[in-house]
């Protein structure tokens, strides 16, 4: 359990009735936190809950549209450099170290120590060792970022929060990346700098975490605080069903009747960065549902069995009409009728500039050419129809990608790939920040896929989402599938549970 402070000593950092709004949308709805000196205090609650909002609220990155932030009784003033001065750091979720550069460098970026306008290297590599002992790494201070693995890149996005002499730390799920070994190591060192004084502001979705080095725990639920309690009056499972606070049965009532075919894809053995030996399949017509949280390595998986990225080992095979094809390169699978797409739709899965009939176009050149020649009317009616499937509104092919709305886009992506008539398609993130209008059509449209007999894999970090859509889910876990629910078993507590750990905390 985590250091406590004095008992009724205030607070180090606080934070009262918080609320922050991005346009219309309200992200933190009156939120106060509060955190002692020599505290690890967990804030938890399901993906959207708005922790790292808040979180980013407290380390002056964000500003309250309403409340305040109070540091040793003191009211914070707005702006980052207010809450460095404070002595509060931020480890973000998303590593922001700049891999050319090397470990010291890093630790003490955006704060070299200069005379007379020059860089003090020896006085540099002196504070960031200084740093990294304190936190009991051992890394080469002249190693550059990019040549680490990812742990020891967390490690060193610490150290360099540590570097800063900070009084309060706040970390944003820093063992997502990290395996079993590494996450001990990392939670004993947050014990060790709790044990010295420093507030720690803990989010995770792990609740094996949680329970072993927190002493209390804030849990959000769309944006609202529904809970602050010692670790010590609560169990594992009361925390998942307040994080959760729906009702926890499964609407069967809009659930397609399945009748899944022959197995399509078939994975084995998958061994990849962040995937760790699993073995997978989808049958014609039924749709798989990946769970799990933040870095459970969903994402690895499906990118590695369409080849999208490397994997160092395992086989995968697509089946269709009795001819067995084995998928090792993303060029094979898209030539064998695998369909992607991605979870970044803006980066990886269109050409923002480009009109919307030349995405259709770019993945179903050889279905609109002839001898060579492509078939410009064809482009365009065929364009024009897949358009009006997806119901993109308005449905003006002409128009640019980029000038259509999340929703809209998401739909290009799926028209342009609906042309080659996938056997196999991959879904990552599907409604990921869409409206819900859009999310009801973009539903419809990947059962309407099923139901014509393609096997359909999905990940998703909605809970909602991936019982609607699911026939059977795997959830995942520190890159492993932890367990697989049935469409009657299923439901968001034993969804969570698995990917949360509650399972093995409760055992």
């Amino acid at each position: 359990m985590g250091s406590i402070g004095s008992g009724g000593a205030p607070p180090l950092i606080e934070a009262d009735h918080i609320v922050k709004r991005f346009g219309g949308a309200i992200a933190v709805d009156d939120v106060s936190l509060a955190v002692q000196a020599g505290e690890i205090h967990a804030v938890v609650g399901e993906n959207g809950a708005g922790k790292s909002t808040l979180m980013r609220v407290l380390a002056g990155i964000l500003d309250p549209d309403e409340g305040e932030v109070r540091v040793d009784g003191q009211v914070l003033a707005r702006g980052t450099r207010s809450a460095i001065d404070a002595g509060i750091a931020l480890v973000h979720q998303e590593l922001s170290l700049v891999p050319e550069m090397t470990v010291a460098e890093n630790i003490l970026l955006g704060a070299f120590p200069t005379k007379a306008g020059f860089t003090e290297y020896k006085e540099l590599k002196q504070i960031a060792a200084d740093a990294l002992e304190e936190i009991g790494v051992s890394v080469d201070l002249d190693e550059r970022v990019k040549r680490l693995s990812v742990a020891l890149r967390q490690f060193v996005e610490i150290a360099r929060a540590v570097a800063r002499k900070p009084r309060v730390l706040i970390l944003d799920e820093p063992t997502a990346t990290l395996t079993p070994a590494e996450t001990d190591y990392l939670l004993a060192m947050l014990e060790r700098l709790a044990a010295g004084g420093m507030a720690i502001a803990y989010i995770s979705h792990r609740i094996p975490e949680v329970f072993r080095i927190c002493t209390n725990v804030t849990i959000l639920r769309d944006g609202k605080q529904v809970l602050t309690t010692p670790i010590a009056d609560i169990t594992p499972e009361q925390v998942v069903d307040q994080m959760v606070g729906r009702e926890l049965k499964r609407d069967l009532a809009t659930h397609r009747d399945a009748e899944p075919g022959e197995v399509v894809l078939r994975a084995e053995g998958i061994i990849a960065p962040g995937v760790n030996d699993v073995d997978l399949q989808v049958r014609a017509g039924e749709i798989v549902g990946l769970g799990g949280l933040v870095g459970a390595g969903r994402s690895e998986l499906v990118r590695a069995i369409i080849g999208a990225d490397n994997r160092t080992a395992g086989k995968v095979a697509l089946t269709v009409g009795g001819k067995v094809s084995m998928l090792s390169t993303y060029q094979s699978s898209v030539r064998n009728g695998v369909a992607y797409v991605p979870e970044e739709r803006r980066t990886d899965g269109l050409a923002l500039t480009m009109t919307v009939t030349d995405n259709i176009r770019l993945p179903n050149r050889k279905q609109l050419s002839k001898a060579g020649f492509m078939l410009g009317g064809k482009i365009k009616e065929v364009a024009q129809q897949l358009a009006d499937k997806v119901g993109l509104r308005p449905p003006e092919i002409s128009r640019e990608a980029g000038q259509y709305s999340g929703g809209n886009q998401q739909k290009i992506v799926l028209a342009k790939w609906l042309g080659r008539r996938p056997d196999f398609i991959v879904l990552d993130e599907p409604t990921r920040g869409v409206d819900v209008g859009a999310k009801a059509e973009i539903h419809r449209l990947v059962k309407d896929i099923a139901d014509q007999g393609t096997a359909v894999l999905v990940v998703s970090s909605d809970l909602p989402e991936l019982l609607e859509l699911s026939d059977v889910i795997h959830v995942m876990r520190d890159g492993r599938i932890t367990g697989t629910l049935g469409r009657e078993e299923a439901n968001e507590k034993s969804v969570m549970s698995l990917a949360s750990g509650e399972a093995e905390v409760k055992a």
